[in-house]
Parts: C-alpha cells; sequence; structure tokens
C-alpha cells in the first residue's frame, strides 16, 4: 500500500504544472485593450486623433514599451436585444507590466480617457499572466 501511495504521489508531483519562475517572482501581466475607432453619431477617430491619444495618455503612463496592432473589430450591444452586429476598425493596445495598484491605476486612467474624448461605451480590457523569456 505504502508504494501505492508513493507511486500516486509521484505521478501527481509529474502532472501538476509547475509555477513559471516569472511568476513566482510576482510575474508580469499583459494587458490587450481593445479601442474601437468608431464614434456614436457618425465618423471615426481619425490617425491623427489616435496618435494624439497615445502620446498623451498611453506613452507617459508605460514608457517602457508597448505594442499597436491595427484590426478590425465586431461586437452587438448586449443591451439591445435585436442589435445588430457592428463592425468597425480598432487598435489593439498590448502592454506587458508588473501587477502592481499602480500600473492598474495607470490602465484605468487611459480607458476612462479614451471612453471621454471620443464617446465610446467603453474600451475592452483582457489581462493574463505571462512569463516574460528573452
Amino acid at each position: 500500500m505504502k508504494r501505492f501511495v508513493l507511486s500516486l504521489f509521484l505521478v501527481l508531483l509529474l502532472v501538476q504544472p509547475l509555477p513559471s519562475p516569472a511568476l513566482a517572482d510576482g510575474g508580469a501581466i499583459q494587458t490587450t485593450l481593445y479601442f474601437g475607432l468608431g464614434i456614436k453619431g457618425g465618423g471615426h477617430v481619425s490617425e491623427k486623433e489616435w496618435q494624439r491619444f497615445v502620446a498623451e495618455f498611453v506613452t507617459p503612463r508605460f514608457p517602457d514599451g508597448l505594442t499597436i496592432v491595427p484590426a478590425t473589430g465586431q461586437w452587438r450591444d448586449p443591451k439591445a436585444k435585436s442589435a445588430r452586429v457592428v463592425s468597425e476598425p480598432t487598435k489593439i493596445v498590448i502592454i506587458v507590466h508588473p501587477e502592481t495598484v499602480a500600473t492598474a491605476k495607470a490602465i484605468g486612467e487611459i480607458k476612462r480617457a479614451y471612453v471621454k474624448r471620443f464617446r465610446q461605451d467603453a474600451v475592452f480590457h483582457i489581462d493574463q499572466p505571462v512569463r516574460v523569456v528573452e
């Protein structure tokens, strides 16, 4: 019986994922923000307006680096029962950062500024733990 328990323990030990060294030290978070460029009532955020927003709100909060990817997004308003699917140009901003109160605050500031400046409902936001390998 002892041999069975020991074997079972070893099997369980081998199949358990090991914590990433980066995550064990507080790790890193990859934040992905999706900024729809359509404006309520018509029109779109221009490239010049987008660049100004990035320079004023995003870069100062994350000067160590980020990635911006142009995309096309689509969504449907969950509040409207028969809403149609809307497709719009989108900018995706990817930021890898430590998980701190300061970074969470900075991301919130960016989202609120965008919503206010360009009359948006929201900025879609995903956070996931990552292991940085250089």
